[in-house]
């Protein structure tokens, strides 16, 4: 067992339909599998794992199935996660319907957050909604630049992810580093077409970048209370970074050093809730099986891919 602290966000398939199916859009989140799930290990909110929802939100589903999945998650009191951007919304003005009816809250976190106008996100960030941006693939997939500044600016809470680890790094160092230095980058070209200057300081710091991959992704789970920060009263989950290695040479500021200058190549030892499971550079569980089952996992999807590609230029 990896001994990973992690909120497992149960969704649903979303194959193109067939003659006579219904579109995914169409299909609200399976009420019998969270039950079913809550029932397992994932029903002890103690836990290390934990239960949310991937719905689809109104941009990816029909008004009538957003409002049932909002409803569902509020129902269990799980946390809902949701993409927004990228293409044509389902469900335009969806979001209106949603936030008259009350279903806005902390429990409640928007992927990407592209296309929602500013009114929107300053009303959202009031109600205590969370943002989960993901730099590199909105930037390579065309969603369009970051929200990070335009969250920043009504108090909301930012929060950092990948999205796409199957072509995408999931190094948080690198997607904080990469969220930081895009936001600067706009500050600054704002700065130097409104005021003919970039600022005389950054307009973000290092700090605020290292919350964004701990407490701040911490308060998009719901789990601030528990982990997040080294406090008394919450469990110990502990990232050791071996600063002495060469890229970190020479350490004047701990927290820019991290934040601009760490890679995985530093972490030396990993604790989670107290207990050690890297140390010293090496994991402490055994992972061949697994890496294996991922290599033969990879082939076959690749494998899938061809025949499937291979089929169409024959058509």
């Amino acid at each position: 067992m990896s001994g990973v602290r992690a909120l497992f966000f149960h969704g649903s398939p979303k194959p193109d339909p067939k003659p006579g199916q219904p579109h995914f859009s169409e299909i609200p989140h399976p009420r019998s599998e969270v039950e079913r799930l809550l029932k397992g290990e994932l029903g002890d909110p103690d836990a290390r794992v934990t239960l949310g929802m991937a719905i689809l939100g109104p941009h990816y589903s029909t008004l009538d199935v957003s409002l049932q999945d909002f409803a569902l998650a509020k129902e269990f009191g799980l946390v809902a996660s949701m993409h927004q951007g990228g293409g044509k919304a389902v469900s335009p003005g969806g979001w209106d319907v949603i936030e008259e009816q009350g279903l806005l809250g902390p429990d409640i976190n928007i992927v990407h957050g592209q296309s929602l106008d500013d009114g929107q996100l300053a009303r959202f960030c009031g109600q205590g909604v969370t943002f989960s941006i993901a730099p590199e693939n909105e930037m390579t997939q065309g969603h369009g630049f970051p929200i990070t500044g335009h969250v920043r600016r009504h108090g909301g809470v930012v929060s950092l992810g990948v999205d796409l680890e199957s072509v995408i790094s999931g190094d948080m160092f690198t997607v904080a580093r990469m969220a930081l230095g895009m936001q600067r980058s706009l500050d600054n070209d704002a700065s130097r077409r409104e005021q003919g200057s970039i600022p005389d300081t950054s307009t973000i710091r290092t700090r605020e970048a290292l919350a964004w991959i701990t407490l701040d992704g911490a308060r998009a789970l719901g789990l601030e209370a528990r982990i997040g920060s080294l406090t008394p009263g919450k469990q110990a989950d502990i990232v050791l970074l071996d600063s002495g290695l060469l890229n970190m040479q020479p350490v004047s500021d701990p927290v820019s050093t991290v934040v601009m200058q760490a890679s995985l190549a530093n972490v030396d030892s990993v604790m989670v809730a107290g207990e050690f499971h890297k140390r010293h550079g090496r994991l402490l569980a055994d992972v061949a099986d697994g890496i294996s089952q991922l290599d033969a996992s990879g082939r076959r999807i690749y494998a899938e891919l061809q025949s499937r590609q291979q089929e169409e230029s024959s058509q």
